[in-house]
């Protein structure tokens, strides 16, 4: 298992069921990628006829995981949130919370990625972006020179945005999606 990049370690608590279910607040914080290997001994720190551990509470997922679940489960989504870079955790959020679909979590880094455009000041910017990077190479040479210098890249960018292209407003700009 790949160890957690420096920007992203998200941690859970998992606390053992017996002793939830009688009264006791049994628990620890535990690194999310690591949650699969902890046993009821190390919760317990000795022999225990306990068996079943839970993540009660979580920290620094991104929106990937809300409320319980299995630490197991835990440690998958930390897995492949430690693919992402610090900049791509931000836009994962949002993206989470947009087009996220919460029953089927494995392959969310991998579409997110698919459909993830980047961050830029506004539509309007994208809209150049965009057409700098999809043009010819003879054509990048041009894009300074009239009729390029002339676009109105906000009407440009209403087009696209019109026709799949979705942004969210975030705090000095906006993420850039393409949803399927």
């Amino acid at each position: 298992m790949p160890a957690l990049s420096n920007t992203i370690r998200p941690t859970v608590w998992i606390g053992c069921l017996a002793c939830y279910n009688a009264g006791r607040l049994v628990g620890e914080w535990y690194d999310a990628d690591t949650a699969d290997l902890v046993t009821p001994e190390d919760l317990h720190g000795r022999p225990t006829q306990h068996e079943e551990l839970w993540v009660m509470d979580h920290e620094d997922f991104c929106g990937a995981l809300e409320g319980e679940c299995s630490p197991s489960e835990a440690a998958e989504i930390a897995e492949a949130l430690s693919e992402l870079t610090h900049d791509e955790a931000a836009a994962f959020s949002v993206w989470v919370r947009e087009w996220g679909e919460s029953d089927d979590r494995s392959g969310w880094v991998d579409r997110f990625r698919s459909e993830y455009r980047g961050f830029h000041q506004s539509e309007g910017h994208f809209a150049q972006d965009w057409a700098e990077d999809t043009c010819e190479s003879e054509d990048k040479a041009r894009m300074t020179t009239w009729p390029f210098n002339a676009i109105d890249w906000d009407y440009a960018a209403a087009e696209l945005f019109s026709g799949g292209f979705q942004s969210e407003e975030v705090s000095g700009g906006i993420h850039v999606f393409c949803p399927r």
